[in-house]
């Protein structure tokens, strides 16, 4: 008897698991060729016994087996007993009942989920169809429009930031002080303190006085604190460099300024040329007094800012360039120590200086 061909086209492990499952006997330790032959012979002669197999492969041999052998369907028919041709009758119906109860109410549940899924989309579309026409007509018809909104945003920050500038009389302030810097006395004023700032850094030394920890919730490094060391100003180390710096810069020049003041003699000059009267009247008195009043404070200024820059330029030069000690009064170390401490050193003087001498000429020729 030929091997069925399904068994074939097993593998070996399969037909041990059918045979040890359907109770072959002296099946090991044969090749597969004999193990298909005894396998078919064995389920050949038991097919009454084992059709009713749950085994997959065993349904497949089966249903292969009876439509390849019409013989043997007969003989299978003829095998079965009425009683269990009833039997797997009832069996079946039974089955099948359920089964179609259980495909119909699948159908129904199915068609209920796609319905209630289905269902929602009318409902959220037509939720969300009236919102289309306000998204679109909240948006601008032109650019136009754009831009005046946003002409009308800047021009009302405008208005707060200059209201709370008034507020705070910030306009007043700033005026002020625009008025008092805007003089050649406040550009040399402010060229002398950055002088003296640079001679105090390197005359004060600053001593070591605490460490702050580092915090790591701040994420702040530690840093160290310093303080002035104070105690310099007993010792010639500070007084010494201070009182060159000091003579060079402001003494010597004011004096240069004072005694060679040159727009004194043209005020003396232009008052002497104004015509005076006498018989005046009130009116002309009046207007005499306010004209006096008017004058401002650098036409009455006793020192000439002209001659005082140009002083302090020459000094300056003299002085540091050829390392003079005013006849051994300070230490040529001295002298060398303060070019060194101030911005720039010894062009940054003569720089300053240019400024305020370029400074007066300019408010010279404004007065004329």
């Amino acid at each position: 008897m030929s091997t069925s061909a399904y068994l074939r086209q097993l593998l070996k492990g399969d037909l041990l698991e059918i045979a040890e499952s359907t109770g072959l006997t002296d099946y090991e330790g044969e090749n597969k060729k004999t193990l298909e032959e005894l396998l078919d012979n064995h389920l050949r002669g038991n097919q009454s016994a084992l059709y009713t197999s749950d085994d997959k492969r065993l349904v497949e041999y089966f249903r292969r087996l009876s439509r390849s052998s019409p013989v043997k369907r007969e003989t299978r028919a003829d095998a079965t007993t009425p009683g269990t041709e009833v039997r797997r009758t009832q069996r079946a119906r039974r089955q099948t009942k359920p089964r179609e109860e259980e495909i119909d109410n699948t159908d129904e549940s199915e068609v209920s989920s796609v319905s209630d899924k289905s269902s929602p989309t009318p409902a959220r579309t037509a939720a969300r169809t009236p919102a289309r026409p306000s998204l679109i007509s909240s948006l601008p018809p032109s650019p136009a429009v754009v831009t005046d909104a946003i002409d009308r945003q800047t021009t009302r920050v405008r208005e707060h930031v200059s209201s709370v500038w008034d507020t705070w009389g910030l306009t007043e302030r700033s005026h002020a002080l625009r008025s008092l810097l805007s003089s050649v006395r406040a550009i040399e004023t402010l060229i002398l303190v950055l002088e003296l700032s640079g001679v105090y850094r390197e005359t004060v030394p600053m001593r070591y006085l605490t460490t702050f920890p580092a915090v790591q919730s701040l994420r702040s490094p530690s840093f160290a604190v310093k303080i002035p060391d104070l105690f310099v100003l007993v010792s010639s180390a500070f007084w010494a460099p201070f009182l060159l710096w000091l003579s060079t810069s402001l003494l010597l020049p004011s004096l240069a300024a004072y005694f060679f003041n040159l727009s004194l003699k043209v005020s003396q000059q232009a008052a002497a040329a104004s015509p005076t009267h006498t018989y005046g009247t009130r009116r002309s008195s009046a207007a005499a007094t306010a004209a006096a009043a008017a004058a401002t404070p650098e036409d009455k200024s006793n020192f000439d800012p002209l001659v005082f820059n140009v002083a302090k330029a020459l000094i300056s030069y003299l002085v540091y360039a050829n390392n003079f000690t005013f006849w051994d009064l300070f230490h040529a170390i001295t002298v060398r120590q303060v070019p060194t401490a101030l911005p720039g050193g010894l062009p940054g003087l003569l720089t300053g200086s240019a400024i305020g001498t370029l400074g007066s000429l300019y408010e010279a020729i404004l007065k004329k």
